[in-house]
């Protein structure tokens, strides 16, 4: 380890402690670990895929094409997913009352799995969804998928 990096590392973990209130803020690196594909990079989804598949306005106009991508590329490694040393360094930092937030663009549900408590899911999460029409919020499970875009259940 460079000595440069030493003292760069030293600082943040001083900073850290001495924090009034830390929030950590995550994205799709932090589950990488845990087998859910990045969005970027060499091996990323917008290197094999159009990132408007995504894209709010396309989801009104083409919600089976969306879904079909989700239940295709996401939900398999959703399912399996598990929170990897990363999630669980948050879920430490939290229980030592060191770490107060966490605000993710992630919808895995990986820091609740590893017993975080305080998640702002910028988001949503995977495992509810809520009606566009009705704004009812359930919960996900596996059979949803069945009849692509999912029917409201009310």
């Amino acid at each position: 380890m460079s000595d440069d990096f030493s003292i760069q590392l030293d600082t943040v973990a001083q900073r850290i402690l001495h924090s009034k209130r830390l929030a950590a803020f995550t994205g799709a690196g932090i589950s990488v670990e845990s087998g859910i594909p990045p969005f970027r990079g060499e091996n990323g989804l917008w290197s094999k895929y159009d990132p408007s598949i995504l894209d709010i306005q396309r989801f009104y106009t083409s919600p089976k094409a969306t879904w079909s991508f989700l239940k295709e590329v996401f939900y398999p490694a959703l399912n399996i997913a598990r929170p990897n040393p990363a999630h669980y360094c948050l879920n430490l930092l939290e229980k030592k009352g060191i770490l107060k937030d966490i605000i993710t663009m992630n919808i895995d549900n990986l820091h609740f799995c590893a017993g975080n408590q305080y998640v702002i899911e910028f988001h949503g999460n995977y495992r509810r969804l809520q009606c566009t029409k009705c704004k009812q919020v359930f919960s996900f499970e596996q059979s949803i998928l069945n009849e692509l875009p999912p029917v409201c259940p009310s």
